[in-house]
C-alpha cells in the first residue's frame, strides 16, 4: 500500500481528527503542513477545493474530516473501526459526530481565533509548526491581511463568539448527560468516530497537552481565555476529553512513532 498523504493546517482540529484516525488505525502517512492562507494553492491544485484536511490515497482525493474517517475505516481491523456495523448504532455515531463537528468545531475555532488573532507573533508560532520555512518567513509580513481575512471568513466578533459559546455549553450539557450513567464511551462499549470528533472539536476549549501539535498550556493563554478553559475542563465532558487525549491519543501517537522508527530502520 503506498504512503498516504495528508494536507493540513497544523492547528486545525478538523485536521487533528484526520491525523488521529490515521495514527489510530496504524496507517503509514506523510503530513504536509501549511499555514492558514498559504494552503490555498496546494489544496486547490490537489482537490479543487479550499478546505483541509485533504487525504490523497493513490488516485483518490478525499476532502473533509468525516469523509476521510469513513474512507479510512475500510483499512481498519474490526476492533479499530470508527463506525459500527450495526445500522442503528452507526446512525447514532454519525449524528453525534455531525453535532460535534458542526457546533463545537465551528464555535471553538471561532472562539480561539477571536482571542489569538490579536496575539500576532504568538499566533504565528502556533500556526507555523511544521510548515515550510518560506511560509514561516512570509507569514509575519502577510499577517495583517491574514487576520482580517480570517475574521471575515469565520465571522469572528464579540457577539458571534458570545452566542457560539452558549451553543457550545448546551452541547456540553447534552454530552454531560450521556456520560452521567458511567458509560465508557459515548456510543456503545468502544471508541468510535463520535468520541474522536468530540475530543478534537473540544480541543481549543481544553488545550490538551497530547494534541497533534504543541498547544500553549492554560497558564500561558491570554488571560481572557482562562476562565472559559477552566470551566470546560471542569465539566464531565471536558474531563472525558482530557482523559481520551491522555490515554487513547497518547497511545495512538506513540504507536505511530514506533512504527515510523521501525520503518526507517528497515
Amino acid at each position: 500500500m503506498p504512503t498516504l498523504r495528508l494536507l493540513t493546517i497544523p492547528l486545525s482540529h478538523y485536521c487533528e481528527k484526520a491525523r488521529w484516525a490515521l495514527e489510530r488505525i496504524g496507517l503509514d502517512y506523510h503530513e504536509e503542513r501549511h499555514i492558514q492562507g498559504f494552503h490555498y494553492p496546494r489544496t486547490y491544485w490537489v482537490s479543487r477545493n479550499p478546505g483541509v484536511p485533504v487525504l490523497i490515497d493513490g488516485k483518490q482525493v478525499i476532502v473533509d474530516s468525516t469523509g476521510i474517517l469513513k474512507h479510512l475505516d475500510r483499512y481498519a481491523p474490526p476492533e479499530m473501526r470508527l463506525y459500527p456495523v450495526d445500522a442503528t448504532a452507526r446512525r447514532q455515531v454519525e449524528a453525534l459526530e455531525d453535532l460535534f463537528d458542526e457546533t463545537l468545531g465551528v464555535e471553538s475555532r471561532r472562539w480561539f481565533y477571536f482571542h489569538y488573532l490579536p496575539e500576532g507573533s504568538a499566533a504565528l508560532r502556533i500556526a507555523g509548526q511544521g510548515a515550510p520555512e518560506i511560509e514561516r518567513a512570509m507569514a509575519p509580513l502577510a499577517f495583517p491581511l491574514m487576520r482580517r481575512y480570517a475574521a471575515w471568513l469565520l465571522q469572528v466578533s464579540a457577539s458571534t463568539v458570545a452566542s457560539g459559546l452558549e451553543r457550545s455549553r448546551q452541547v456540553v450539557l447534552q454530552t454531560d448527560a450521556l456520560l452521567a450513567d458511567g458509560r465508557p464511551y459515548l456510543a456503545g462499549d468502544r471508541f468510535t468516530a463520535a468520541d474522536l470528533a468530540l475530543a478534537c472539536m473540544m480541543a481549543p476549549f481544553v488545550v490538551p497537552a497530547e494534541y497533534g501539535i504543541r498547544l500553549p498550556p492554560p497558564s500561558d493563554l491570554p488571560a481572557a481565555m482562562r476562565p472559559t478553559v477552566e470551566a470546560f475542563r471542569s465539566s464531565a465532558t471536558g474531563r472525558y476529553v482530557l482523559k481520551l487525549f491522555q490515554t487513547q491519543r497518547h497511545r495512538d501517537h506513540a504507536a505511530a512513532l514506533r512504527n515510523e522508527s521501525t520503518g526507517d530502520e528497515s
